[in-house]
């Protein structure tokens, strides 16, 4: 549980959620059981809605880990002749390692492209544009981040930022411990540049530990 929803309202609304299938079924308890960080099961949701909606066919993901989310993207995107593509970046050579073996397990080598090391660095190698961004990596580089992949957006073009809430401490002083004042401070700084600026539309949904949704207008 986290500290965006209660427990009871999480474990009815993920009971809604359909499984695409039975083996990224797996992949995901696998992901759990191991508690590595992959996206939450109601954000998947939406995300599947935003490339439903949309007719996404390329998206840019920073923050590989394992691959689960670079995999889930491009299977509802569904499109796997070449087309859909998704772009993802990966520092942690042990991450980089297995997502490149699990994305081979599913057969998508074609469709995802693994970029091993800095995102900072290695998004100026990048100059495709894109219909989707998605962002989950080190929270205080979200604005560095963001600004790249703005730069390699398509018109229209949205970006989603996962856990921007972290576990309430963004909306509440009461529940930041110490050590994360400075992460706090900087996620805090980034919401309100990406909900100010008039160059973006930004929304922030109570959803896993809180999704900012930002059109490029």
């Amino acid at each position: 549980m986290d500290n965006i929803n209660r427990e009871y309202i999480d474990i009815y609304i993920n009971s809604l959620i359909k499984n695409e299938n039975e083996e990224l079924e797996r992949f995901r308890k696998n992901c759990e059981e191991r508690q590595l960080p992959i996206i939450h099961r109601e954000v998947g949701q939406f995300i599947k809605l935003m490339i439903k909606q949309s007719n996404a066919k390329s998206i840019i993901e920073i923050g590989t880990n394992v691959g689960y989310s670079s995999i889930f993207f491009t299977q509802m995107m569904e499109n796997l002749n070449g087309e859909s593509r998704v772009v993802t970046f990966e520092r942690s050579e042990k991450f980089y390692e297995e997502a490149i073996k699990n994305i081979k397990h599913f057969n998508l080598e074609k469709n995802i492209e693994v970029y091993y090391g800095d995102a900072v660095e290695n998004l100026d190698k990048v100059n495709e544009t894109f219909d989707l961004a998605f962002i989950d990596a080190a929270k205080s580089y979200y604005k560095v981040f963001f600004d790249k992949c703005v730069l390699r957006m398509k018109s229209g073009g949205i970006i989603l930022s996962d856990n921007v809430l972290y576990q309430g401490m963004i909306a509440s002083d009461d529940l930041v411990v110490k050590r994360k004042k400075t992460l706090v401070r900087n996620l805090r700084e980034y919401l309100q540049y990406i909900s100010e600026d008039e160059r973006f539309i930004t929304t922030v949904l109570p959803l896993g530990d809180g999704l900012a949704v930002t059109l490029i207008k």
